[in-house]
């Protein structure tokens, strides 16, 4: 006769998952932006349109206040740097350097420079400011 063996045979293991569930995306509908209601304008009579265009006189460009710092127009900024002496010229809209019209002295001394500078600074227009004296105390 057989022997019964007396040892139990171990419960099988459940097998372990490998992957990852990966979640999907749910397809949602692309949403139109709802278009934007203006208020609409009462009619006017061409009649009153034309007359109230001629009635006012046109409005000159609001002009910008000159900055106290420069020199007036037509003044020359003069400004030695590394052994080349760099002449500015102050126009009513800009400065004139080498040429060319520009809009602010800080472009111009980007160009001499070839860093970043205020403009002021740059042609001794502007003292630094002494805010940092007390730091150093």
């Amino acid at each position: 006769m057989a022997a019964k063996s007396t040892k139990k045979a171990a419960p099988k293991k459940a097998a372990k998952r490998t992957t990852k569930k990966t979640r999907t995306k749910k397809a949602t509908p692309k949403r139109t932006p709802k278009a934007k209601t203006t208020p609409k304008k009462k009619a006017v009579p061409k009649a009153k349109r034309a007359s109230a265009k001629t009635a006012a006189p046109a409005k000159a460009a609001p002009s910008r206040d000159r900055d106290p710092r420069l020199p007036k127009p037509g003044g020359i900024l003069t400004r030695t740097f590394k052994g080349k002496e760099i002449k500015v010229e102050v126009l009513d809209a800009g400065f004139a350097y080498d040429g060319k019209t520009w809009r602010s002295l800080s472009a111009i001394a980007k160009e001499v420079s070839g860093t970043s500078w205020n403009g002021y600074l740059f042609f001794s227009l502007q003292k630094r400011q002494e805010a940092r004296k007390g730091a150093s105390e």
